[in-house]
Order: structure tokens, then sequence, then C-alpha cells
């Protein structure tokens, strides 16, 4: 019991104190502006070295290039070996009553959160090394993918295991790979 009451009176004497820390400034005579003036005047003056800097400014100023546009294509089977030829004009084929199957929409980079995680296990400039890593990484269980993409105007073959939600997910399968395989994955986000 007497540990209750010494309880009660601490918390007393400590709101006690608080309020009395808040409100007796706020009785006693004096001018608070004052205290600010003084603290206001500590502020050394802009240096005259400042003045002196002069600014350049270029004649002709180099704009940066505007971003690289990326387009990831996944391939199997099925995907043509040499990818179509660039004319600057968009073409499709699509026989009479049929609905095109996919839409391709050229790739934006955004600060959104990664909606899935993958794990990179390579990345060749020959197709047929990618798609021999893939179907072993297949026989062995895991879920692999490739993708074509243009990277610094040559075509790249990346081959990717997953996706995986969570990106701690993606790092066990990453050890996992490592261990079974002896293969260093990094950890991306997909898409």
């Amino acid at each position: 019991m007497d540990e209750q009451v010494f309880k009660r009176r601490l918390v007393g004497t400590i709101v006690l104190v608080a309020l009395a820390v808040i409100f007796l400034p706020m009785l006693l005579p004096g001018n608070r502006e004052d205290v600010f003036k003084e603290t206001a005047e500590v502020i050394p003056p802009k240096p005259a070295e400042l003045e002196k800097l002069k600014v350049l400014e270029l004649e002709n100023p180099v704009k940066p290039p505007p971003p690289r546009e990326v387009v990831r294509i996944p391939v199997d089977e099925k995907t043509p070996k040499t990818p179509p030829r660039k004319t600057g004009k968009a073409t499709a084929t699509v026989k009479s009553g049929e609905k095109p199957a996919v839409k391709v929409k050229p790739a934006t980079k955004s600060k959104a959160k990664p909606k899935a995680w993958a794990v990179q296990v390579g990345s060749f400039s020959k197709r047929a090394n990618a798609m021999r890593l893939r179907d072993k990484l297949r026989r062995k269980g895991y879920t692999a993918f490739v993708e074509r993409l243009e990277s610094r105007g040559q075509l790249v073959y990346r081959v990717r295991v997953g996706p995986e939600v969570k990106r701690s997910k993606a790092e066990k399968l990453q050890k996992e790979i490592r261990s079974a395989l002896k293969i260093n994955g990094l950890v991306v986000s997909h898409p």
C-alpha cells in the first residue's frame, strides 16, 4: 500500500513542476522580445568575399540527354531469333476478325515502389546461352524466364528467376541459387 501512495505523490509532484515551468514565465514581469533581440544580433554579417564572386554564364550550355527508353520483351521459343528492324513506323499485322494479342507500351521510369522482385542470374549477348541457362534452372525446379532488351545499341538477354512479391523471399531465393548452382545472382525490381 505504501508503494501506491508513493507513486501517486511522485506523479503529482511531476505534474505540478511541469505546470510551474510552463506557466510561471508567463506570470513574471519582463519582456520576452528583448531576449530574442539579443540573440538575433549574434548572427555574423555577410562576408565581403561573397560580393566579389562572379557568376559565369555559358554561351551554349550543354543540355542533358533525354532519358533512354528501355523496352523489355519476354523471350521464349516462339519469339523470333532476330528482332524486328526499326523503320520509324509501328506496324502490326492482324488477321481480319482477330484482336491483337498484346499491346506493347514503352517502359517509363517511375519512382513508385516495385511491384515484385526477381533474381537476375545472367545477362548474355547470345540468345542461345540465355536459353540454355534458363532451361538448366527450370530443370532444377526454378521459375526462370528470359527478357530481351536493347542496351547501348546492343541486344542483351537477361535470365531471371521469380518474380516474388516480397524482397525477402527474392533474397532467400538468391542464396538458394548461390548454394545449389554456384551462381551469384542479383535481386532486382520486376518488371
